[in-house]
């Protein structure tokens, strides 16, 4: 039987195979970290990736709908639906790490424990801020101070029951959501009434060590040089900053 607040499961959409080098590199890591959780792949029914299995015998393979993986608007509509959170009831939280993601230490734990409902890397939209020198980090923390941040969904730890309560509280009052997932949980559930009374997020400078992912230069500074539990999307922002850590 589950212990409510420590049961969590890790879930790796795979759109695609074979894997580049650097999804495989991530998978790797991810297993050698975390290994000792439920790991998950979620795929189309079509994707064959019996490979991934042999390769890591303790791997689950959760097959999909088809068309739940063909597009963007797809993925978004699958992570909104309270139905894609019910296939994981029988856990508290899960993480969702998609291959774009990598993981530094086995803090899943203490994430799961601060009690939050979702959580990802605070994702900044100014352009600007993505070139960012370390020592100009005070720019992106005063660009950051009073805005609803979105914490972006592709490494994102999110409380099942939390979620499941959430989305069908929202689809009461609301029509169908039609931007991206990640949006829904953070954005606006800080913005619309009476959502905001539903899920309970961090402040965006705790969220900086959960992960990076725009900006890791300066949110390098931010976090007094410690990196975070994981990064997102390494490869896209500041791939060099990403080389000293990530082989």
């Amino acid at each position: 039987m589950k212990k409510p607040g420590t049961s969590a499961a890790v879930i790796i959409p795979v759109y695609q195979y074979p894997l580049s080098a650097n999804e495989a590199l991530s998978l790797r890591q991810c297993i050698a970290v975390l290994g000792h959780y439920p790991v998950k792949i979620i795929k189309p029914h079509r994707l064959d990736v019996q490979e991934l299995q042999d390769q890591y015998p303790t791997l689950d393979i959760l097959s999909l709908d088809d068309a739940s993986f063909e597009s963007i608007a797809a993925y978004n509509s699958l992570l909104t639906s309270v139905g894609f959170y019910q296939l994981f009831s029988s856990f508290e939280y899960i993480l969702i790490y998609q291959l774009d993601a990598y993981v530094f230490r086995n803090e899943l734990a203490e994430w799961c424990a601060k009690g939050y409902d979702y959580i990802g890397a605070p994702s900044l939209h100014q352009p600007a801020f993505n070139a960012l020198a370390g020592a100009q980090a005070h720019i992106m923390a005063k660009g950051l101070s009073g805005r609803r941040v979105v914490f972006n969904g592709g490494l994102s730890l999110r409380r099942i029951p939390a979620i499941i309560r959430y989305l069908q509280i929202y689809n009461r009052f609301y029509p169908a959501w039609k931007g991206n997932e990640d949006m829904l949980f953070s954005q606006e559930s800080t913005r619309l009434l009476p959502m905001k009374l539903f899920l309970k997020l961090p402040e965006w400078r705790e969220a900086l060590h959960f992960a990076f992912e725009k900006s890791p230069a300066a949110t390098f500074e931010l976090t007094g040089h410690k990196l975070p539990f994981a990064c997102h999307a390494w490869e896209r922002y500041d791939p060099q900053f990403w080389s000293a850590y990530i082989s």
